[in-house]
């Protein structure tokens, strides 16, 4: 999983600086003084935790600068009762281990580049993603059988990404994503390893074209929406 990891993280780099260093520079900094343009898709990927088969489903949003920088905050969640943790419990000093689900989710920050942008291809890298999730368990208690959950500890991930997409449609297409997803934080009582690759393919609805569509001019009718 370390050399996995390292090279993926050496792979995002290099298609960073496969371009020229200026060359880049000057493409980020002209696509920034552009009008932004608002994005929201909707975003599915998987992953492991502690060795358990993990899909997590959630909005990803903000703005787009020239159709190459993304600017975007996302929340996601992950699928109830797809990963059981082991788990120690103190029930009125009577401790033992028991198994739980795991309740996660997390907002995240990113940065995206788009590398190239050739309708209908579309492939990107996102160099920078960081998120802060929040982790509890859910079990059932052995003296009373009643249904416990415990309260809610932090995490701290960075998940650098690579995406690619197809459009069927303007609002339709077939995406795919490789990632690697690494703990920077988690809190004493987490019990898990979140350290994974992170991975995805699958049909992409496109939500903001999806609104341009039944939307042409906006909801007011006088304007039209400025999506990406």
């Amino acid at each position: 999983m370390f050399y996995l990891r390292n090279f993926f993280l050496i792979a995002v780099f290099a298609l960073m600086t496969g371009r020229s260093k200026a060359q880049l520079i000057d493409t980020i900094s002209y696509s920034m003084q552009q009008k932004p343009r608002f994005f929201l898709n909707l975003v599915t990927f998987n992953s492991y935790i502690s060795g358990d088969f993990a899909n997590f489903t959630g909005l990803r949003f903000g703005a787009s600068f020239n159709k190459r920088v993304r600017i975007g905050m996302g929340v996601f969640g992950l699928a109830q009762n797809t990963v059981v943790s082991s788990i120690q419990v103190d029930d009125g000093g009577n401790i033992y281990n028991t198994n739980a689900n795991l309740n996660f989710k997390f907002l995240s920050w990113s940065a995206e580049y788009v590398y190239y942008n050739e309708y209908p291809w579309q492939f990107s890298v996102i160099p920078f993603q960081l998120g802060l999730g929040s982790v509890n368990y859910e079990y059932i208690r052995r003296s009373d059988r009643q249904r416990i959950r415990t309260e809610n500890e932090g995490v701290m991930l960075y998940h650098p990404d690579l995406t690619g997409q197809y459009n069927i449609f303007k609002w339709l297409g077939l995406g795919a994503s490789l990632g690697y997803r690494v703990t920077l934080f988690s809190s004493d009582n987490v019990s898990d390893n979140f350290n994974s690759p992170t991975f995805s393919l699958n049909l992409k609805l496109f939500m903001d074209e999806v609104y341009n569509a039944f939307f042409p001019h906006g909801i007011s009718g006088k304007k039209s929406v400025n999506v990406d």
